[in-house]
């Protein structure tokens, strides 16, 4: 085992360690070859009989494109060795070393409870689109595959740096070949998981990002309709700055912006204006072949806020925290098969599988999860006569019944949440797939209303 103080390579004496899982660790060292020393980052991969050699062949990509990387906000490659197995007490190490990076990460700043304003967001979209866009422009480009609030650095001054390319990807590298899998759950585009990624793909991990910072809640926890991030319900936004969102998370690669360039400029004309910037942005959005009327979008945000409100104040909101509890649950439920179906070919029958630290019941609700060839039911069964039951269903499903345009072979997973009509203690009926279309049974209604896949 590595410990403080270690000299490795001869110059790189660690300090303390920042991370450690299965194979791999982070230590803050001192390049002692320096004078004075420099504080330097060193990643460690040690390789055993245990490990994937893609996760070597990773580790080694991410040091053969950082070496030629050279942006102001991404760490400087420094260094890249071997540690023998003796030094590493009978495993070889592989050691890479980067730039020391003042600040903290995003996540552990919303892990104190920091919450993002729209500016300060729109601030940190546009430094990191500053970042793609060098990326992406490359030749041949570069993607990152793995953004998301813990590769994000944000210093004193306000700048924002990215950081572990672990799952970089150069493309000349990938042509002709599988890509190897790789992403977090809820950050990831569809396209990733299926095992291909594009520019688009960064894309719309960075909008999942963003989401996260203005709602404080991680993608992987939110709802979802037709595998779209549902969360405007839960910010208040300028519309503008909602459908730029809504766009850069668009489920289709094809739907969102074509370019890191093209995203940056329709958020400037987002920040110009609510109102006089309206036009240049929909001219933007246009581009991609998605939007809507801004004066249609304000409408309905206005409907159904004075809605939920005149609601809220007739009946109360005592049952509706019960039921929210229920809805939370079952949708982090659904997200978790669907990732748990990515790394074993196979829904779970067990909620502790999981690994979500829900309780099989509570107060208010048992929960349970019952799983299929191709489909896997999530049930919250109401316990109380004043709170509603809901069900929740992942199915698998051809990739091309989702996209008929798309080239893409294989399958893929689809979710919904139901909620049962009336409430009481009964067990809603599972809901529906067929020939494309994904729909609640009779007796419960799709919380996020029913739509047809396209």
């Amino acid at each position: 085992m590595l410990k403080n103080s270690q000299l490795l390579h001869g110059r790189y004496q660690l300090q303390t360690r920042l991370g450690q899982n299965a194979g791999r660790q982070t230590w803050l060292a001192l390049d002692v070859s320096q004078s004075p020393s420099q504080p330097v980052i060193v990643k460690l991969l040690a390789f055993n009989p245990q490990m994937h050699w893609d996760e070597l062949k990773l580790f080694e990509r991410e040091a053969q494109v950082l070496k030629h990387l050279n942006h102001s906000r991404i760490p400087r490659y420094l260094d890249y060795f071997s540690v023998d197995q003796q030094a590493g007490e009978g495993l070889p190490w592989f050691g890479l070393v980067q730039e020391f990076l003042t600040g903290d990460s995003i996540q552990t700043l919303l892990d104190r409870g920091k919450r993002f304003t729209e500016k300060e967001v729109c601030q940190i979209a546009t430094s990191v689109l500053d970042i793609l866009i060098y990326l992406h422009e490359l030749s041949p480009p570069v993607l990152h595959r793995d953004i998301k609030p813990s590769n994000l650095i944000l210093d004193s001054d306000g700048q924002v740096y990215l950081v572990d390319f672990g799952a970089v990807q150069d493309r000349a590298t990938a042509e002709g070949v599988t890509f190897t899998v790789v992403g977090t759950n809820g950050y990831a585009p569809p396209e990733q998981l299926w095992g291909r990624a594009v520019p688009a793909s960064d894309l719309y991990a960075l909008g999942a990002t963003l989401i996260h910072l203005l709602t404080g809640i991680s993608p992987a926890d939110l709802p979802q309709r037709q595998m779209r991030i549902q969360f405007s319900d839960k910010v208040s936004l300028t519309p503008n700055f909602v459908q730029w969102l809504e766009i850069l998370t668009e489920p289709a690669p094809e739907r969102r912006f074509n370019s890191a360039r093209q995203a940056l400029l329709a958020l400037e004309t987002c920040k110009k204006s609510n109102s006089v910037g309206r036009q240049a942005s929909q001219s933007a959005i246009s581009s991609v072949r998605y939007g809507r009327l801004f004066c249609l979008v304000s409408m309905q945000l206005i409907i159904v806020g004075a809605f939920v409100w005149i609601h809220f104040r007739m009946f109360g909101g005592a049952y509706k925290a019960k039921q929210s509890e229920a809805k939370t649950y079952i949708g982090s439920m659904n997200r978790a098969q669907q990732a748990y179906y990515l790394e074993n070919n196979t829904f779970s029958n067990s909620i502790p599988e999981l690994e979500l630290g829900i309780s099989t019941q509570t107060a208010n609700y048992n929960y349970s999860t019952h799983a299929k060839a191709k489909a896997v039911f999530n049930y919250a069964i109401s316990q109380r006569s004043d709170v509603k039951s809901y069900v929740g269903g992942v199915f698998l499903v051809p990739v091309t019944e989702l996209y008929s345009s798309t080239a893409e072979k294989g399958m893929t997973t689809i979710s919904i949440l139901c909620e049962a009509n009336k409430r009481g203690i009964t067990t809603p009926p599972p809901p529906t797939y067929d020939n494309g279309t994904l729909s609640c049974s009779p007796g419960t209604t799709d919380y996020l209303d029913k739509q047809e896949i396209n």
